[in-house]
């Protein structure tokens, strides 16, 4: 390490040291740092288990940078040689890392689970052959720039913070930023419905579905702010993604799942399982906020508009007692593709989500329809229903020991 490579490191480790989370983000910094020289040894930064997104520097070699293209890199040079890097959670134990360099008319990210391989991503974007994909052109960024897409995007997406879920928010954020830059960085109101439909036509369905409901909450923003007179997204048909019919299992089908869920192959998915055929919860409902309350378990509803909290109180069934350890974690471990994967394996090719439609089937052969409504979390269409019943927990308990679940 050089004198010049020593100061500007010194410099970086004394402006972090007065910032929240110092210690993480010199640890970020040192472990890139160590990672340009093999001799040195290496900090694991991905067993910190601290759950917060972490913003730092991080530094390139001279060797790294080799192969960038040249007027890139007299200006890389120049900044020092640095790019800004955020660590974020993105799973139970593992973190993501995602390089940004926005300066001198370039916008570059790149991103991976490891921080070698997110280095690599950048210093590929900086090549002769992609540079310039990255170049943010000047015409785009100048014009109008308070009507640019990315801006009403951004004031639209603050109004919906706070009334939907924070998935749904990462996934407006995720499909935006995958649009074309020239189209984000384009004043809004030269936005017209052929320019939206030549990026949505050859998308799948289901993605289809997600970029208009995008464009159309932006724009439906800038009509009632005043910004554009009509929304080009209404010449756009909406095509709803065809959806995979779920059905109920058979009783068969029903005792071959729980002859299977024995095997210790099942074991992260067990108390998972029970969970989804005992209570009729959707997946995404079995969290850490899912416990037991004496005889009930408590759950939030998932499907509740405007991003409405909501629990759910369901009577534990009697039969469920002998097969779920309530004294551990009614999650699993695994990856929400990866337990797709073994829970359909599990259910001889069918869905989790076909476990809520078993719970409903077999409860309503014991109950009456309303009450499985409230147990599923569904809101009973009369008035009355939805206002003015409101039932005891006693009465619930004596409803759910009625029904027989096939074991």
């Amino acid at each position: 390490m050089n004198e010049n490579e020593i100061n500007v490191t010194t410099t970086c480790i004394m402006a972090l040291a007065n910032q929240p989370n110092a210690e993480e983000k010199i640890k970020l910094l040192l472990t890139n740092l160590f990672a340009s020289y093999p001799q040195k040894d290496n900090f694991d930064v991905q067993s910190n288990s601290n759950s917060q997104t972490i913003s730092t520097s991080i530094r390139f070699t001279q060797k790294e940078i080799e192969k960038m293209a040249t007027t890139f890199k007299k200006q890389f040079i120049a900044n020092g040689l640095v790019a800004h890097v955020l660590k974020k959670p993105c799973g139970k134990n593992t973190f993501s890392y995602e390089i940004r360099y926005r300066a001198n008319g370039f916008d570059i990210r790149a991103s991976s689970t490891n921080l070698q391989v997110a280095k690599a991503k950048f210093l590929e974007k900086t090549t002769p052959k992609e540079i310039e994909k990255y170049k943010v052109k000047e015409a785009s960024r100048n014009r109008n720039e308070k009507y640019a897409l990315h801006i009403l995007f951004n004031e639209w997406l603050s109004l919906k913070k706070g009334t939907i879920l924070d998935k749904e928010i990462k996934r407006f954020e995720t499909n935006f930023n995958n649009l074309p830059e020239e189209l984000r960085y384009t004043p809004i109101t030269e936005i017209r419905a052929v320019d939206l439909d030549a990026i949505m036509k050859d998308v799948q369905p289901r993605k289809y579905e997600e970029l208009r409901t995008l464009f159309n909450g932006i724009f439906k923003y800038a009509t009632a702010t005043g910004v554009i007179q009509n929304n080009p997204v209404a010449l756009i048909k909406f095509k709803r993604a065809e959806r995979q019919n779920r059905e109920c299992l058979s009783e068969d089908e029903i005792k071959a799942f729980l002859e299977r869920i024995k095997d210790v192959k099942y074991n992260n998915v067990r108390q998972f399982a029970y969970t989804l055929y005992f209570f009729g919860l959707r997946p995404c409902e079995i969290d850490e906020e899912t416990h037991r309350e004496g005889e009930f378990l408590i759950a939030r509803n998932r499907k509740r508009k405007n991003g409405k909290i909501e629990y759910k109180k369901i009577p534990i069934p009697t039969q469920a007692q002998g097969l779920i350890d309530w004294d551990k974690p009614l999650t699993t471990d695994l990856h929400r593709l990866k337990i797709n994967d073994v829970m359909k394996e599990l259910l001889a090719d069918k869905t989790a989500y076909c476990l809520r439609h078993t719970f409903a089937t077999i409860c309503q052969q014991y109950v009456r329809p309303d009450i499985v409504d409230i147990w599923m979390g569904d809101s009973p269409d009369r008035l009355v229903g939805r206002v003015y019943t409101h039932f005891s927990d006693k009465f619930m308990r004596e409803q759910m020991d009625l029904v027989k679940f096939p074991l």
